[in-house]
This record gives C-alpha cells, sequence and structure tokens, in this order.
C-alpha cells in the first residue's frame, strides 16, 4: 500500500488521534506538517515524531478556526515540504452540558474548532491543490456521534453530521478535479481527553455498546486515514467510514446520566 503523495498536514497532531495519523503516514512514507494551537506540545510532538519515524514532522501552530491562521499553515507548510497532497482535518475540542445549560461561548467554540475549521482548511486545500494540479486526498475526522444521539453533547454532534454532510459536497465539487475527499467516524477511543474525563461506571456502559470487545485506540483511526489516503483506496469518495467497534448498532450510552451529575 502506498500513500498517494508523500506530503501531508494533519491538523490537531499533538496528541491522541491525530498524532497516531501523523505517525502512520510517516511510517508510509510522508514528510508532515503537524498543527495544533500548544506550541510546546506541537514542538514536543514533532520531535518525537521525526526521530521516531525518520521522516519530517513539522510544527506549526495553528488555530484552524482563523482564516488567517489557515492561510499561515499552508504558507508555511508549502514553504517547507512543497506541494501538499493530503490533508486530514483533525482538530478538535468538546465541553459536556445539556442544551438548556449550554453556554453560548461553548457551542461557538466547539462548532468554530470543528466545523468552520475543517471547511477553511478544506477550502485552503483544495484550492492548493487545484492550482496545482495535484490530485490530493482530504480525509474528515466525524464521529459515531454523528449517527448515534446521547444527551450533552447537541453542539459536538451537530459539528460532527455536518462535516458528514460537507464532506459529501467536497467529494462532489473536488471530483471533477481528482480530488478525493472522505471522512473517518471513530468511537470512543483511548486518549487523554476521553481518560480525563470518563468514570469507571461509564467506561462499562461504554463497552456493553462494543460488538468488537475493546475499547478503540488512536492507531484504529490512523490506520483507516491511511488507507483512505493511499492507492488502496482509488475509487472511494464521499463516504465516512464508521471506526466504532460496532457502537452505531447498539447505541451510545446516555453521557448527561454518567458525566453530568444531578441531570435529569
Amino acid at each position: 500500500m502506498n500513500l498517494i503523495g508523500t506530503t501531508a498536514i494533519v491538523t490537531g497532531a499533538s496528541k491522541g488521534i491525530g498524532y497516531a495519523v501523523a505517525a502512520y503516514l510517516m511510517q508510509h512514507g510522508a514528510d508532515v506538517v503537524v498543527t495544533a494551537r500548544s506550541e510546546d506540545a506541537l514542538t514536543s510532538a514533532a520531535e518525537e515524531l521525526s526521530a521516531t519515524h525518520g521522516r519530517r514532522a513539522v510544527p506549526v501552530v495553528c488555530d484552524v478556526s482563523d482564516a488567517t491562521s489557515v492561510a499561515h499553515l499552508f504558507d508555511r507548510a508549502t514553504a517547507e515540504l512543497g506541494d501538499i497532497a493530503i490533508l486530514v482535518n483533525n482538530a478538535g475540542n468538546s465541553t459536556l452540558d445539556t442544551i438548556d445549560n449550554l453556554a453560548e461561548a461553548d457551542w461557538d467554540s466547539v462548532i468554530d474548532t470543528h466545523l468552520k475549521g475543517t471547511f477553511l482548511c478544506t477550502q485552503a486545500a483544495i484550492t492548493h491543490m487545484r492550482t496545482r494540479g495535484i490530485k490530493g486526498v482530504i480525509v474528515n475526522t466525524s464521529s459515531v456521534e454523528a449517527v448515534a444521539t446521547t444527551r450533552g453533547n447537541a453542539h459536538y454532534s451537530a459539528a460532527k453530521a455536518g462535516i458528514d454532510k460537507f464532506t459529501e459536497v467536497a467529494a462532489l465539487e473536488g471530483g471533477r478535479h481528482g480530488i478525493r475527499v472522505n471522512g473517518v467516524a471513530p468511537g470512543i477511543i483511548v486518549t487523554p481527553m476521553t481518560q480525563a474525563a470518563a468514570t469507571e461506571e461509564f467506561h462499562r456502559a461504554w463497552q456493553q455498546t462494543f460488538s468488537v470487545d475493546r475499547f478503540g485506540e488512536p492507531d484504529d483511526i490512523a490506520k483507516a486515514v491511511t488507507f483512505l489516503a493511499s492507492d488502496y483506496a482509488p475509487w472511494i469518495t464521499g463516504i465516512t467510514l464508521l471506526v466504532d467497534g460496532g457502537t452505531h448498532l447498539r447505541g451510545l450510552p446516555d453521557y448527561a446520566e454518567h458525566l453530568l451529575p444531578g441531570t435529569n
């Protein structure tokens, strides 16, 4: 299996899923620009990736919800690596509350980071690829929560559902230029963020939703992204691949019940 190109951008890559995606792309021969908002964490991640995988990991601080920051990202990426063939939109954040208590600032932050960030980076990537004649690949990170529902995560679920439909339109528009656009939809993945938020009881509730009896790992998502960015998937575009251990077959546990004490 070979990647469709040897240069990539991965957003939200200082830890968790994004870090694993960058690592897998590097293992398969890519140099990668990795982005995040925290410079210290990003620099450390890039140094570790480069030392481990023998390819270049170039750190660029970026707020994906800001058009100027995204333009700077692509300028830096082009200056460092040349033409960019692969974009992975993975930057994300999350808060948790029911709709009646959800702060407008939290709604804006989650929607802007996930949905607007995916739009801005995809827009920049399609423009970059079209003007250079690159038959590239874009992979967007969605979530099982786009197709399965729980209380407490309306903003996150709405953002991810929006990403799924955006992926379809982007694939339709990009296809005539040789650009494939797909998504991956993780279930619960063992990352620092999920470990910090989840109680033992919540973990047990999640386990009851699995068809494959284990929690997901960042590598599970990284392998799916690498496949979609490879010559093994040349006729796949406009889909969002569920990588969730079968959670969508049974449904999500109630986040409000387990993580928002006192919620009725």
